[in-house]
């Protein structure tokens, strides 16, 4: 009887996976799980409507405000006529046809957020295809729609959706180039892919490098002559052109400082270690306003006491302001480092946590777990698939950016939103990770002759 029932469970699947190969059927599966995206994201909006910040206004970060003084006085900056070099431009650059046609209804801003991040799972069925099969493809976009920490963050308006496309884009040209290094326009449209993505996150800055020692190394029986290693350095350095004009704008407006993308890296580490102090003073079930409140008090504290006034003072630009806030912060967190560098080390260490679940107090934290536990359990299960059926080769160049994005901001500051970035790698993991096992199912259930 199991033996009847296992050898028709592997008809079946069989029987899927041909139909997957007719482009008909794969379309009609890949316009459900669209379908389900869009369903899904409108559906978080409606049941949460009376929650949403921009309902009265407040967008996180204040992304809003880069957007409309761009076109209403065309500086960079939180006030008319104030640069600012504590973030980057490509968030505000989506948001800016969004005034143009909503104005600050805001409402017209999220739903096109969330018809945005369609797209990426459009992205990821359609290029994930090419690379990886149907069925992986199907299952990583099935993944990606129902993500729901990606559904909550995208519908509050947060930078996050705009880096996903992009992440998409990259994981895709960089495994096809390492399968086709011979490609003559891969290089450069890499390059500019990784630039967008730099000048949206800082924290990409080392992954060209990176993905570049990790294709030279996995090419290395190949590339005989250094003539043959121009296509990464044409790569690297199409990536350092579409960076250096907004480097070269953050040096004019600070006067002569190198700031290749934004400032926040001091102040983002001293932040980490006031929330550590906050949780030992009150403990992490506190009121949502309790964490912001007191990163403001204590950081006014500390500009004060470094000579720095805690508000914007007409004597300086608005940008040279911001460099030196972050040079008090600089000056604080080295301090502390040697205070207490025990107190530090704990503080990163729990980062390696944080990054995966970390929120404002104990209530959205819980939020976060329930959240991303099922999604990332499943790709826990998938890996050590793929690591078993020695798979895990496939997909070098999205275990390299989670590693060093985990990396990155353990030693800074983690929040849980900071790893949705890595949310259509994950993807491509479970739809990889469970196209092997039913593979490994299938071969495993064919009956053999007596």
């Amino acid at each position: 009887m199991t033996s009847d029932m296992t050898n028709s469970n592997v008809g079946v699947l069989h029987q899927i996976q041909q139909k997957l190969g007719d482009a008909r059927f794969f379309r009609r599966h890949a316009a459900i799980v669209l379908g389900v995206a869009l369903f899904m994201r409108l559906a978080v909006v409606a049941m949460f409507w009376s929650t949403w910040g921009w309902r009265h206004g407040a967008i996180p970060d204040d992304w809003n405000k880069l957007a409309i003084n761009l076109i209403n006085n065309g500086a960079f900056g939180f006030s008319p006529g104030q640069s600012t070099i504590t973030r980057g431009p490509i968030f505000p650059l989506i948001e800016m046809p969004l005034y143009l046609v909503f104005g600050e209804r805001y409402a017209g801003w999220c739903i096109c957020l969330l018809l945005l991040d369609v797209f990426t799972c459009f992205l990821i069925i359609a290029l994930y295809r090419k690379l990886w099969g149907n069925l992986p493809a199907l299952l990583a976009g099935l993944f990606y729609a129902i993500y729901l920490p990606i559904i909550f963050y995208t519908a509050k308006i947060s930078q996050v959706t705009s880096i996903l496309p992009f992440v998409v884009l990259y994981m895709y040209l960089m495994s096809s180039w390492d399968k086709t290094y011979s490609s003559r326009w891969k290089p450069w449209v890499l390059g500019l892919v990784s630039g967008l993505m730099i000048l949206n996150k800082t924290v990409y800055l080392p992954v060209p490098i990176a993905c570049s020692a990790l294709l030279i190394w996995s090419k290395r029986s190949e590339l005989k002559r250094f003539s043959q290693l121009l296509p990464v350095a044409l790569y690297l350095f199409t990536t350092i052109i579409v960076v250096v004009p907004w480097t070269v704008r953050n040096f004019i407006v600070t006067g002569g400082k190198l700031i290749p993308v934004q400032s926040l890296y001091w102040e983002l580490n001293v932040q980490d270690v006031l929330y550590y102090d906050l949780n030992n003073q009150v403990g992490l079930d506190r009121p949502d306003s309790v964490t912001l409140a007191y990163f403001i008090q204590h950081e006014r504290q500390m500009l004060i006491a470094n000579g720095v006034n805690p508000d914007y003072p007409k004597s300086m630009s608005r940008a040279e302001w911001d460099y030196a806030r972050e040079q008090a912060f600089r000056s604080v967190y080295l301090q502390w480092c040697k205070q207490d560098p025990g107190k530090i080390l704990h503080v990163k260490v729990e980062n390696l946590w944080n990054f995966w679940f970390r929120a404002e107090n104990w209530r959205k934290t819980k939020l976060m777990i329930l959240m991303q536990v099922p999604y990332l359990a499943f790709v826990i299960v998938c890996l050590t698939v793929l690591f078993r059926k020695r798979q895990l080769y496939q997909l070098k160049y999205g275990l390299t950016i989670i590693l060093m994005l985990w990396a990155e901001h353990c030693p800074v500051f983690a929040w849980g939103r900071f790893s949705l970035d890595l949310v259509p790698i994950l993807a491509l993991i479970f739809g990889v990770g469970v196209s092997e096992w039913i593979n490994q199912f299938q071969n495993n259930g064919v009956e053999k002759p007596a």
